[in-house]
């Protein structure tokens, strides 16, 4: 506890204006918590276990006393409290079924009692332990990726396991199909219709009353009535104890804690609890998810970030500190958290108030809790259920899509017939599955949508453009992103089947499938892949893999060698066009004939003519810029200039054949341009700024001539009209 804290807590102590309003409110708490952690221990202990529940409320009620001590004490909240939580006990109570029912014909009784008590303890050392590794590695948000309507799914079915476990409470009776007519008759329905009138009486008055003053009032009201009717009708507390209407069970003078002692340790069936353990791991796990929800809950009410990992420090100290004392597992609660503030006191006197007064009751005070009545319990076990269904299972539906709500309903209606592990199971395996059809609906396909197709960076001849416009439809472009798997991979197999058939216009002939985007494969998508290609095959389609993830090529030839040997691999998708483009050329010019050629000269003959006007414009400004021109030249494969490279004037090509590339970290080269007679690279001016954005290399012999800015100054000076005319031929020429 930090100085701060106790200065907090001492000037509280000795302040009556925050004083009395703590205590009160603290007191308030206090007794709300007993009746709870009663109820609890009610619900682990039921059915055959029911004898043994009035001395094991002295489990939870120790549980309660260390966890509001030390949260009030130490965590970044003043009004936390800390007590065992409801969604552990429902769980424990399946748990504490099952070892019952496995130990019915023991020798002594004890053994499940005891055995039981064992489960409790290691449900709150494996929470404290997750909580421990979820605050070390900081990863207090890692259990928020669990998705939200498997949450809602889990939460709900943890309300059914505390309405079912009411009526056990209640009744002493475990519900089922085969019993559901019994509790209709007279005197089973006079034992757990009170309880009902109790809980939905608790969800109204919740839902009315704001200032945290509905649970003790109503549960209040309820102990009045309950009064009120042995006075009616003529019973003392030891006539209602003997009809199963009290707790009892509790001696004169006993204590409540400590329960257990030393040679109760050999009573205990750890085989019993290695059949147990699966359920019992699901209990750190929903804990995790309540305390993150939780968390985020107070965060939004105190309107600031808490320190994430000193709380689950703090909530993994006590569980480690309660659970030597049999308590189950517990962690810091919203709605007692806030009932301090919301009774006007923010002090940290409410929690260690409220402790304490657990503290008495399960040391001293357990005459007085065997006049509970059972309905009281019972009522309010029922209420927590009902309104954790109604959060989860109700309210869940405007917060979800209609596929996610039948999720939720789906892992709810799992636990109630098959029970909490396999309900988890179930949710677990369904959520994947959820997961892996929206997955597979996402988009993985974007298509090439330009009006005159895709075409290569390559620089074309005047015919060879128009060859290759008149056949721009052949080409079809599918960008492709994510991860393949088999449903991403299906989906892009369903697109190019819609290429397959005949299509209207140009026909079909290459598909080139853009793998720039794609992070990752797996072996199912291989197998899909594998049939695309020779159904693209099949119907006369090429296909073509541009920028596939390394290993795609080597693994598909070592699953289909032969379909495989028909593929073409591209390092980037603008090679897998030039590849294109260069077939189609091909194939014209192995088809040509006179008629076609004539065809094309008519079609060309115009660009033609501009084409060599054009150059002659060109080669007549070079002729003329010669006085202001230094001469280069550059053998194929020499570097003419290197990317980033800034250049103080302007590259004018005069022949030959250069190629301009960017290196991409990680990935081959990206052509970005050809550059041929009459381009030009650089600038200007002197404020214009210039980087090269790509290393140009010189495919074939190149001669180019440089004009610098100084020599270009001198022409501004010398040749104004000259000048005018380089200009707007450096305007013209595109730029990059």
């Amino acid at each position: 506890m930090s100085s701060t804290s106790w200065q907090e807590l001492l000037h509280d102590a000795t302040t009556p204006q925050r004083c009395l309003p703590a205590l009160c409110s603290g007191l308030l708490v206090g007794m709300l918590l007993i009746v709870i952690q009663l109820s609890l221990a009610s619900l682990i202990f039921s059915g055959p276990l029911a004898p043994f529940a009035p001395q094991a409320s002295g489990l939870p009620l120790f549980g309660c006393f260390v966890m509001c001590l030390l949260v009030a004490l130490f965590s970044s909240v003043p009004t936390a409290i800390c007590v065992p939580e409801d969604s552990p006990a429902a769980i424990l109570a399946s748990v504490a079924a099952g070892i019952a029912t496995a130990l019915s014909g023991a020798v002594d009784p004890r053994a499940a009692y005891v055995t039981v008590g064992a489960a409790m303890a290691l449900s709150a050392l494996g929470t404290g332990a997750l909580f421990l590794l979820l605050g070390r590695f900081r990863l207090g948000n890692l259990v928020r990726y669990m998705p939200y309507p498997v949450v809602g799914g889990f939460l709900a079915g943890v309300g059914w396991l505390l309405a079912r476990g009411s009526i056990i409470i209640m009744t002493g009776e475990t519900p089922n199909l085969t019993n559901l007519a019994v509790f209709f008759t007279g005197e089973t329905l006079a034992l757990w219709l009170p309880g009902l009138a109790l809980a939905l009486a608790l969800l109204a008055a919740s839902k009315l009353i704001k200032n945290g003053a509905a649970l003790p009032a109503t549960i209040g009201t309820a102990l009045a009535a309950f009064a009120v009717y042995l006075w009616a009708t003529g019973q003392s507390l030891a006539d209602a104890e003997r009809t199963g209407l009290l707790l009892g069970g509790i001696e004169e003078g006993a204590r409540l804690w400590p329960v257990f002692g030393v040679a109760d340790l050999s009573l205990i069936r750890w085989d019993l609890l290695a059949q147990q353990i699966p359920q019992l791991c699901t209990i750190p796990l929903v804990s995790a998810i309540s305390f993150l929800l939780v968390s985020s809950g107070m965060e939004a009410m105190l309107r600031r970030d808490l320190d994430m990992r000193h709380e689950l420090y703090l909530n993994a100290a006590v569980n480690f500190i309660a659970a030597p004392g049999g308590s189950h597992t517990g962690f810091t609660a919203l709605s007692y958290s806030m009932l301090g503030p919301m009774t006007g006191s923010n002090s940290r006197l409410v929690g260690v108030t409220a402790g304490l007064l657990a503290g008495v009751a399960a040391v001293s005070g357990a005459s007085v809790l065997a006049h509970v009545p059972r309905f009281v319990l019972g009522g309010l076990t029922m209420f927590m259920g009902l309104a954790t269904m109604l959060e989860w299972a109700v309210r869940m539906r405007t917060r979800v899509t209609r596929a996610e709500y039948g999720l939720v309903l789906a892992i709810l209606c799992s636990v109630g017939i098959f029970g909490f592990l396999p309900g988890v199971a179930f949710g677990l395996v369904m959520a994947a599955a959820v997961f892996v059809i929206k997955y597979s609906q996402l988009p993985v396909v974007r298509q090439e949508a330009e009006a005159d197709g895709p075409a290569s960076t390559v620089r074309r001849s005047i015919p060879e453009q128009h060859i290759l416009r008149d056949r721009a439809g052949a080409i079809r472009v599918l960008h492709i992103s994510g991860y393949l798997f088999f449903g991403s991979a299906n989906t892009l197999n369903r697109t190019v089947s819609q290429y397959l058939s005949p299509q209207k216009g140009a026909p079909l002939g290459y598909i080139v499938l853009d793998f720039s985007d794609v992070n990752g494969f797996d072996s199912s998508a291989l197998n899909c892949l594998l049939r695309m290609v020779q159904r693209c095959t099949g119907a006369g389609l090429t296909p073509l893999f541009a920028a596939a993830p390394e290993g795609l090529a080597q693994q598909m030839r070592r699953t289909a060698p032969d379909d495989a040997e028909k593929l073409l691999f591209l390092p980037s998708l603008d090679s897998a066009l030039e590849w294109c483009e260069d077939d189609i050329l091909a194939r014209f010019e192995s088809t040509k004939t006179t008629e076609s050629q004539d065809a094309l000269f008519d079609s060309t003959v115009d660009d033609l003519l501009a084409q060599i006007e054009k150059s002659e414009r060109f080669e007549a400004m070079l002729e003329s810029l010669a006085p202001y021109l230094e001469a280069r030249s550059a053998a194929p494969d020499e570097t003419i200039l290197d990317e980033g490279a800034a250049l103080d004037g302007v590259l004018l090509f005069a022949s030959g054949q250069a190629e301009e590339t960017r290196m991409e970290e990680g990935a081959a080269p990206v052509r970005l341009r050809t550059l041929k007679a009459g381009a030009l690279v650089g600038r200007a001016s002197a404020e214009q700024a210039y980087a090269a954005p790509g290393r140009i290399v010189a495919l074939t012999p190149c001669s180019l001539f440089f004009l610098s800015l100084d020599a270009l100054a001198r022409l501004e000076a010398e040749n104004p009209g000259l000048a005018i005319t380089f200009y707007h031929q450096y305007t013209a020429a595109p730029q990059h």
